[in-house]
């Protein structure tokens, strides 16, 4: 079992009106012999920041 890639991800999808302090935030794990994986581990604020991907927020007019 070969870890791929850690990366900062959201358990759900923001809704409209959402910012990022109102998702539950972990990592999403992606392995080379098995389907991805969500760990529940809260990343630092370093982490957060340096976050790649996840970072549309919708807003109310986008529903």
């Amino acid at each position: 079992m070969a870890l791929i890639s850690r990366e900062v991800w959201w358990l759900r999808p923001p809704q409209p009106g959402q910012n990022e302090a109102d998702l539950h935030w972990g990592f999403l794990e992606i392995y080379s012999d098995r389907p991805p994986v969500f760990v529940d581990d809260r990343p630092t604020a370093e982490q957060m920041a340096a976050r790649k991907s996840c970072r549309h927020f919708p807003k109310d007019d986008e529903a």
